[in-house]
Formats: structure tokens, C-alpha cells, sequence
């Protein structure tokens, strides 16, 4: 996966104890990390490169 430009990831924006905001559609960038916002409150998403995420990533694709 390492090198894939265009590789998207879809995860959910939880406000920590209280409930679910949005949908957060996160983009793979050309330096490994993923961006995206929210799509209900629009908030910036970022992750850096994440071995546990990505392995998700690659499950979910197969």
C-alpha cells in the first residue's frame, strides 16, 4: 500500500463521551499520513502513518 496515491478510507468522528458526529472521509497524501474533514461539523482531519490503521485499510479493501 506503501506509495498508493488516491487511497481512501472512511471512519466516523466520535466526540469522546458524548455521541457521533459525523462521517469523516480520510484521503491518502503523498507523505503517508491520511487528511479528510467531517462531514457534518467539517472538522480537519489528520493521522500520521498508522501500521494497526492501515493493516484495517488493506482488510477492508479485500
Amino acid at each position: 500500500m506503501q506509495g498508493q496515491l488516491g487511497t481512501v478510507a472512511v471512519t466516523i468522528h466520535r466526540i469522546p463521551k458524548k455521541e457521533y458526529c459525523g462521517v469523516v472521509v480520510l484521503s491518502r497524501q503523498a507523505d503517508g499520513t491520511w487528511a479528510g474533514k467531517c462531514s457534518k461539523c467539517g472538522a480537519d482531519f489528520q493521522m500520521r502513518r498508522d501500521a494497526r490503521f492501515e493493516g484495517q485499510v488493506r482488510a477492508m479493501r479485500n
